[in-house]
């Protein structure tokens, strides 16, 4: 429900994820991670708008024990504690619109709806650019100083963001010096969408300025450190009122000296209404694919493979239910590991 004029929208969500490693990666073993939320927007009538997020994470780790790069949980976090999430100045008008401030770019760019509904970090921001960078760009758990304008026009519509390129400071995430003493590493990103009642299509490019930072066995930072992504999305044509199946794709690529992965793909489908009965419910199973750089260290693997499936109970009360079952093949792309089994369950809550 839209919250009446010149009122704050004010919101919360809590989300706990439990794993359990039934079968290879490093070891048998459970984890038990949170995630917690408080927002708040205030729109202006003149176009203005003033958002806020404080976020409660905790430093439990279901990767360690799978030992995994792409991120089993996409809530695990290095640091606990409070945070601020976003504190962001907007403007909008009909076609033009402006965000200057700390926030997640990741709410912007590189996202598709159908594929957030999957626990598996992977299908979120492409494993090549979300974990591009010193620090990860800027996106969750650091979101750093960012500046995003966009234009919309149509099904048409282009934006451009220049943002911290290594984010870090756990508190009020100042920019950290890179590498090289009086370097400003800076993160540019830029991204055009065109959408229909039934299709999207996203192409984008991103780049940091600095080059300072390479993979072990890389030579010489000659270059800098550039990616592409492309994401489709499909709904089809609804066989009743109830029901809704969309399909999704994504292809990245990076820099080899400066990535690990330097190539994604990843395929998936989610089915939604009411299924069987419980509430809102969606129906996912998708598959990521990282290939290693070829300036990898020698010791690594080819590639690191993902696998989930995974069903969404949502209730009237804001509460839901999230089983996941996920196979990781080749967990942090090494040579030896076994491929691993997790089993999970998320619950969530989100109040407005």
């Amino acid at each position: 429900m839209d919250s009446p004029a010149n009122t704050p929208d004010i919101y919360a969500e809590v989300i706990i994820d439990s794993f359990a490693s039934l079968h290879g990666g490093r070891k048998r073993s459970s984890a038990l991670l949170y995630f917690a939320n408080l927002g708040a927007q205030y729109r202006f009538d003149s176009g203005l708008s003033l958002q806020g997020e404080l976020w409660l994470t905790d430093n439990q780790s279901i990767s360690d024990v799978v030992g995994d790069e792409q991120g089993v949980s996409n809530i695990e976090a290095s640091e606990a504690g409070v945070h601020i999430g976003t504190l962001a100045l907007g403007y909008a008008t009909s076609s033009f619109s402006a965000l200057v401030g700390v926030y997640d770019i990741n709410y912007h760019f590189d996202v598709l709806e159908s594929a957030n509904l999957f626990v598996h970090s992977a299908f979120g921001m492409g494993s090549v650019f979300g974990i591009s960078g010193p620090n990860g760009p800027s996106t969750y758990p650091q979101p750093g100083l960012t500046a995003k304008f966009g234009y919309h026009r149509g099904n048409h519509s282009m934006q451009f963001a220049l943002a911290d390129g290594e984010p870090g400071d756990p508190l009020f995430y100042y920019h950290t010096a890179a590498q090289e003493e009086k370097r400003i590493n800076l993160l540019v990103v830029t991204e055009y969408a065109y959408e229909t009642a039934q299709h999207k299509l996203l192409a984008g490019w991103w780049g940091y300025n600095d080059d300072s930072v390479v993979l072990q066995n890389a030579g010489a930072s000659r270059g800098k450190n550039t990616g592409l992504y492309l994401r489709i999305e499909h709904r089809f044509a609804a066989g009743s009122a109830e029901h809704q199946l969309t399909v999704f794709g994504r292809a990245g690529v990076g820099a080899s000296k400066f990535n690990f992965f330097d190539e994604f793909y990843s395929v998936g489908l989610q089915a939604s209404g009411k299924l069987w009965g419980f509430g809102d419910e969606k129906f996912g199973l998708a598959i990521a694919h990282a290939r290693t750089s070829d300036v990898r260290s020698p010791e690594y693997g080819s590639d690191e493979t993902a696998l989930e499936l995974t069903y969404s109970a949502s209730f009237d009360n804001g509460l839901a239910v999230q089983p996941s079952l996920q196979w990781i093949g080749s967990p942090g792309a090494a040579r030896e590991a076994k491929d691993a089994v997790i089993l999970g369950v998320r619950f969530s809550g989100r109040f407005d």
